[in-house]
């Protein structure tokens, strides 16, 4: 063998034909997020006042460690819809405006996703005013944005809860939905009265809400449904502003997320400290919407820990890899020597988009560019070998980085097939 060789192009064959199984979300065409305010985590996982939550919590998935991001209402809402707060949103509770920054509804209406926006008290479809009754905007972030108030078709998906409880009887379901209890259903408006009172109503307007929609085909084993009972803050009143179990100060303090379906984990609870950014990574994944993910979701982890995980078919590939376009596509290494690619990487089962074209005989050769290539569901960092057909050693880490640790004779890609 000589002193270089070439790198092989059927390892990118090779690698497309190997079946890869890490930690993902699974994806769901019924996906609703469900808000609460302002109770602290303490006050309600393992509370006499919230049977119905604490048993959905024993039967599913807890986030235990879960921080909101900042305080103030508002900003929250921003966090779990676009990644981001302040420009060029506000944290301004009396804005009358709208505005233009990427967020989930621009995503979802370009992946031709189906979606509402239902808030409790609403008087009217397609109501944009401030307040009405116990009703508050700012609880209800989707209409905020101009893709869905700027056009009178898709303002009035903006509805009460009462068409939600009609929807599901009917299975009229969208494929993504913002739930709002009002001020007075989701402890927002405990002041004037005792906390447990507080407790009781929010965890009524659960179970009203929710126990119809889970006894649905789309909850049951076999279904995609996923349920997200998410808090956009802590206590107020003490103040919670907690960032994790070790930093106390910084952020809006400890709360409840819990992740309900048939695809999670029962009774899981996790210790993984998250943030707003970390549920919506989550939520766009589970929704098969494409990278690069909203604001801070694009760099933070998605919570695929919560999910049970399937086991493709032997040799079923998951993804193609092919070498990026606009490179050279030759290239030479040693045996030994590490090389680091530059790869595209398409769909084939376990991702969203179109399925590429099937991969042919022979593909090029990698381009000899040291790069870090970044996919969606791929940011848990952990190493698979593959003990090659090409007698070589091929290491994978997620986000990708492959390096080639030995590199053999190179054999006619149409002549030859790998022993």
């Amino acid at each position: 063998m000589s002193s270089q060789s070439r790198i092989l192009p059927f390892l990118l064959v090779f690698l497309a034909q190997t079946s890869i199984l890490f930690a993902q979300v699974p994806h769901s065409k019924h996906l609703y997020i469900l808000a609460e305010e302002n109770r602290s985590y303490e006050h309600i996982v393992g509370s006499s006042d919230m049977p119905y939550l604490n048993g959905l919590i024993k039967q599913h998935g807890l986030a235990s460690e879960f921080y909101s991001t900042q305080h103030s209402s508002f900003p929250n809402y921003f966090w779990v819809t676009a990644g981001i707060s302040g420009a060029p949103f506000t944290d301004d509770d009396e804005t009358t405006t709208v505005y233009d920054g990427d967020n989930l509804v621009r995503r979802l209406q370009h992946s031709k996703l189906s979606y509402k926006s239902y808030a409790q008290s609403l008087p009217y479809p397609g109501f944009q005013g401030v307040y009405s009754g116990a009703y508050m905007k700012r609880h209800a972030p989707m209409p905020y944005f101009t893709d869905m108030a700027g056009n009178p078709n898709e303002i009035v998906k903006h509805v009460d809860t009462n068409q939600w409880l009609s929807d599901v009887a009917s299975g009229d379901l969208p494929n993504f939905a913002f739930i709002t209890p009002d001020g007075d259903h989701d402890m927002h408006n405990c002041d004037s009265i005792a906390l447990s009172a507080c407790l009781q109503t929010a965890d009524q307007f659960l179970k009203d809400n929710l126990s119809p929609l889970l006894a649905r085909p789309e909850f049951q084993p076999g279904g995609d449904g996923l349920v997200i009972l998410w808090a956009d803050e802590a206590d107020l009143d003490g103040i919670d502003d907690r960032c994790s179990a070790t930093a106390k100060t910084g952020c809006g303090g400890h709360i409840v997320v819990a992740l309900i379906g048939p695809n999670v984990k029962a009774g899981y609870k996790s210790t993984t400290t998250y943030h707003h950014e970390n549920l919506l990574r989550t939520m766009m994944e589970a929704l098969g919407l494409p990278g690069p993910y909203l604001g801070k979701a694009d760099s933070a982890s998605d919570m695929a820990e919560f999910f049970v995980q399937s086991s493709n078919s032997p040799g079923a590939p998951d993804f193609a890899i092919s070498s990026a376009p606009g490179f050279n596509p030759h290239s030479t290494v040693a045996p030994g020597q590490t090389a680091g690619y530059k790869l595209m990487v398409s769909p084939m089962s376990g991702f969203s988009g179109p399925s590429p074209s099937p991969a042919p005989a022979c593909l090029p050769e990698l381009p000899a560019t040291s790069a870090l290539l970044r996919s969606r569901s791929l940011e848990t960092r952990q190493m698979l070998r593959f003990p090659s057909l090409l007698r070589s050693t091929i290491t994978l880490a997620f986000p990708f980085r492959l390096a080639i640790l030995r590199a053999h004779s190179p054999r006619s890609c149409s002549s030859r097939q790998p022993a």
